[in-house]
């Protein structure tokens, strides 16, 4: 594939509070130019603009898109997919934000886009499953593609919040709008797609799910409960607990909530198997493995190098001409996933998972 020698100018799409984090990481990188940010609100990409150093600022896509090698895009996760369809279309190497779509018609049509820019032209595309920042992550999916672990037989895993504990009124009379359907896929969608895509990346595909999630009122400061503010409907799901059969055997729980009062952001997966165990806790270390030798019968900690992150890697990967992992087709995948739990927890039933390619 084409490798890209020259400086690399990319363009920021959303320039919301995480938006500031993919500006700082970019701008840590030799060879990255903040050429151009969007927002909806002018003003706000203006003042965006004069934090980070960026010469052009606009509210059309088609004029960023002017200006850019590549795009990371930072909206909220419903206008995800159009954006990315237009950037593909414009030749540009995408980073997207996770997940990837909120509709698995979507997930489908952006899978297939990329592959057709990625065959023709190149073009790298990735989805900001962030926490594969975690050497130990990497490490613990080695150690089980390895065979290390044996035959897969129980997985558990969380991914857990407390901010709704603490939220009492939405701030600035501004309704978050991760608790709305209409803009964001709830807790699972939103940490869900994070927890999913850190345990099946070392264990391997799901076939099956079964879900159960829940939408909890809101505390006012007054300590009534409240459902809806300025009258829009807070109606995301808030709670998610995952069943699971493995396609390699096994059976697992995944649970993730931002009702876990006392906790900030607590991420922790453990696989079993037949031949071994391994275990890393991101609230411990990013670096840091336990792995059980059966052999021995005891539990060894490894400490790991960093790992690059996801901003270094998408600039590798378009740098090299080498596509990595999570591309778009991978964000499908993690969607079919949210997409049977989604169709589960409405029916109650054991659901299917399709295997994207």
């Amino acid at each position: 594939m084409k490798k890209h020698t020259a400086p690399l100018r990319l363009g920021i799409i959303g320039t919301g509070g995480m938006a500031n984090a993919h500006a700082e990481n970019f701008l840590k990188i030799d060879g990255v130019v903040l050429a151009s940010c969007l927002d909806v609100l002018p003003e706000r990409a203006h003042a965006f603009a004069t934090k980070h150093g960026i010469a052009h600022t606009t509210t059309e896509l088609k004029k960023l898109l002017a200006e850019v090698d590549a795009v990371t895009i930072v909206t909220p996760d419903a206008y995800h997919a159009a954006t990315s369809l237009a950037a593909l279309k414009a030749g540009k190497h995408v980073l997207c934000e996770k997940p990837l779509t909120v509709t698995m018609a979507e997930a489908k049509k952006l899978a297939a886009a990329s592959k057709r820019a990625l065959k023709a032209n190149g073009q790298i595309t990735m989805v900001n499953f962030s926490y594969r920042r975690s050497a130990a992550m990497q490490q613990a999916m080695i150690l089980a593609k390895s065979g290390a672990l044996g035959d897969l037989r129980h997985v558990h895993a969380h991914y857990l919040q407390g901010w709704l504990t603490t939220l009492r009124e939405p701030k600035d009379g501004i309704v978050p709008w991760r608790l709305q359907t209409k803009t964001g896929g709830g807790v699972l969608g939103d940490l869900g797609c994070h927890i999913l895509d850190l345990t099946t990346s070392v264990t391997g595909p799901i076939k099956r799910v079964r879900c159960a999630y829940g939408n909890f009122p809101k505390i006012s400061t007054s300590g009534k409960r409240f459902t809806a503010f300025n009258k829009q409907k807070l109606d995301a799901n808030d709670t998610a607990i995952i069943e699971l059969e493995f396609t390699a055997g096994g059976l697992g729980v995944i649970h993730t909530t931002r009702w876990a009062t006392g906790r900030g952001n607590t991420i922790r997966v453990e696989a079993h198997g037949t031949g071994g165990a391994v275990m890393f806790d991101l609230d411990r270390s990013y670096e840091q493995l336990d792995s059980f030798d059966l052999a021995a019968g005891k539990w060894n900690t490894e400490t790991l190098a960093p790992a690059p992150d996801i901003y270094q890697r998408f600039v590798t990967s378009i740098r090299d001409g080498k596509q990595d992992q999570p591309d778009f087709v991978r964000g499908a995948q993690i969607q079919a996933l949210l997409d049977a739990c989604a169709k589960s927890a409405k029916n109650g039933k054991w659901v299917a998972v399709p295997v994207i390619k």
